[in-house]
């Protein structure tokens, strides 16, 4: 009885932990593609019949795991309200390769650690080193080592996972980013920002525009 319900909770364990590696790995998904066409779609009249925007663009990329999604949603909101030629788009932040080779590391442990344990299977013995007193232990009380296995290691992958970005660009050139000055920015300094990027590319496309030559007719 008590195989068969590790069992059951080694199956429960695998099927979570290749849904976190699924969304955690794969941030562009098609769903946020097809939710972004939505949004898309949402925003063109049915008379309009305008198929690119050919305004500035404006990218977030923010920590999901740390609950900026809704700040994302409000913010596109309003600067769509204020400037409806500028597209707004946003993803995820990738952490840095180190830590997800670390997360993906330690999902693979955390894997073969709870097999081990309702297979009784001892590690230790293939390598002539004697049981230690711990793994004994998490031996006799496997449903409550899995499950301690589990929380803990989706604890610290969630620790390494979570960025803490968000991150603003004005047509890929950064103009906020919270990993440096420790915070998000208020809305009122997000519009300044975005007002001054819109001014200078106005005042930039007037100056680098064409340069007509003249010439002097000769006499005759």
């Amino acid at each position: 009885m008590d195989r068969n319900i590790c069992f059951i909770v080694f199956v429960i364990f695998v099927v979570y932990t290749a849904r976190d590696l699924f969304y955690k790995f794969q941030p562009s998904s098609s769903k946020s593609m097809n939710d972004f066409e939505g949004n898309i779609k949402k925003e063109i009249p049915a008379m309009n019949f305008r198929t690119v925007q050919s305004g500035p663009t404006i990218k977030f990329l923010y920590c999901y795991s740390c609950g900026y999604q809704r700040a994302f949603e409000e913010y596109r909101k309003m600067i769509l309200d204020q400037f409806p030629e500028i597209n707004v788009i946003g993803n995820n932040y990738n952490p840095s390769y180190i830590k997800s080779r670390l997360v993906q590391l330690i999902s693979t442990a955390k894997m073969i650690i709870i097999a081990l344990l309702i297979t009784n299977i001892s590690p230790f013995t293939y390598f002539g080193v004697n049981t230690p007193q711990f793994w004994l232990w998490m031996r006799e009380h496997k449903l409550y080592a899995c499950l301690m296995v589990f929380f803990l290691s989706n604890t610290f992958e969630s620790q390494l996972m979570s960025s803490g970005a968000f991150e603003i660009f004005y047509n890929d050139v950064p103009i906020w980013s919270k990993l440096t000055t420790g915070r998000i920015p208020s809305p009122n300094e997000l519009i300044d920002m975005i007002e001054n990027q819109h001014k200078f590319d106005q005042s930039a496309m007037f100056t680098s525009g064409p340069i007509r030559s003249t010439s002097t007719s000769g006499q005759s």
